[in-house]
Formats: C-alpha cells, structure tokens, sequence
C-alpha cells in the first residue's frame, strides 16, 4: 500500500480544553478502495500536565508504542492511521482498519509484550470514511 506522509495539524477548541489534531493528507485512493470499512480509535488516557497535554514522559513512551502498533498495522495493510488528537487529558489515534478480527490480531501480541497500558480501543462502521471527511472538511476551511 502506497499512503501518503504528508500531515496537517490545527488546534480544536474543545469543552475538555485545547486538542491538537494532526491529520493525514492524500488518503482518497484507500478511502475508495473499499477495503478500509471500520473506524478504530485507540485511546490513551494521560496523567498529563496542567493543559491536559502529555508530559515528555509519557509522550516518549506513546509515540514508540503507537508508532510500532501504526508500522505492524500499515506493513501488513490491515489498518490506516488517518488521524492523531492530543489533549484534554487523552491522546486519540484513528485507524481505518479491514475490520476488527485483522486489527486486534495485529496488536494484540504487541500489547501483550507491553503489559498493562492506559488505553481503550472502540471501532465502528463507517466505510464511508465520514469521521475522516469532516476532519478533512474542517482542515479545508481554516
């Protein structure tokens, strides 16, 4: 799979606070090839600092866990990391997978390695990527 690395990043104003949203470009050749139906979102509650941002901390070890989570998932073309949100005391990132089964068989030997970690996972249908157009919508009008 051939996916884009270029990346927008704005600032949501939230009733949680401030979330940074880094968002993906040039994802339309995997969103029409309808492969990609299940939003999965991996949440990451933080202890975080007095913004509901990360410590350095704990964003050294998120981003080494999910950037081998994101590479295990992309490598073997079972998910599509479209989006990260950081703040109001979590850290949000979106996949838009082939479904849960292939996901969870892709982390699940990864988490275990890692114990226990501070996170949940959720997926839902939406194999027409509305969760990634709007974000994308929203980019486009700022």
């Amino acid at each position: 799979m051939n996916l884009s690395n270029e990346w927008f990043a704005t600032v949501d104003d939230t009733d949680m606070g401030e979330v940074v949203v880094r968002g993906r470009l040039h994802l339309d050749s995997v969103r029409m090839s309808g492969l990609y139906n299940m939003r999965v979102e991996v949440q990451w509650k933080l202890k975080g600092d007095e913004k509901g941002m990360p410590t350095d901390t704990e964003a050294e070890v998120i981003d080494s866990v999910m950037n081998i989570m994101s590479e295990a998932l992309e490598r073997g073309d079972k998910a599509v990391l479209t989006a990260i949100h950081t703040g109001a005391g979590q850290v949000r990132y979106v996949f838009y997978a082939v479904g849960v089964d292939a996901f969870s068989d892709t982390i699940s030997p990864l988490l275990q390695r890692l114990g226990n970690l501070p996170i949940r996972i959720g997926a839902v249908k939406d194999s027409e990527w509305s969760d990634y157009t709007a974000m994308i919508a929203r980019q486009a009008m700022t």
